[in-house]
């Protein structure tokens, strides 16, 4: 009996051998890449140019972070000047202030054609 007639009468073993070959070559491919693992050498260039995109990086979320916690100071005194600036006006400088920026929303949909 031949190698040919036994793989036709189990068909299976098409499967096993096709796993058995997988197997083999998932093991020698860990097996290399845990041998040259070792001598890894990254090249001086791009790991400085890395480690300057991290400083970068890191810099920039520190900001951000600082700008976020300023937030709530910069709204405080936004409103602190708005209503210091609301009580020295009286109601015919608001309505003057009311009439001028009516005055440009109408100006701007004019030159927009009515959009």
């Amino acid at each position: 009996m031949s190698l040919k007639e036994i793989f036709n009468e189990h068909k299976w073993l098409w499967l096993a051998a096709a796993l058995l070959i997988f197997t083999a070559g998932a093991l020698s491919a860990i097996w290399l890449n845990a041998r040259n693992a070792e001598h890894v050498d990254a090249p001086v260039m791009e790991a400085s140019r890395t480690d300057d995109a991290s400083r970068t990086i890191g810099e920039t979320i520190t900001e951000a972070q600082q700008r976020k916690n300023r937030l709530p100071e910069v709204v405080k005194s936004a409103k602190d000047d708005v209503m210091r600036d609301v009580a020295d006006t009286n109601d015919a400088c608001i309505a003057d202030l009311w009439n001028g920026i009516l005055g440009r929303y109408r100006e701007h949909r004019t030159a927009a054609g009515g959009l």
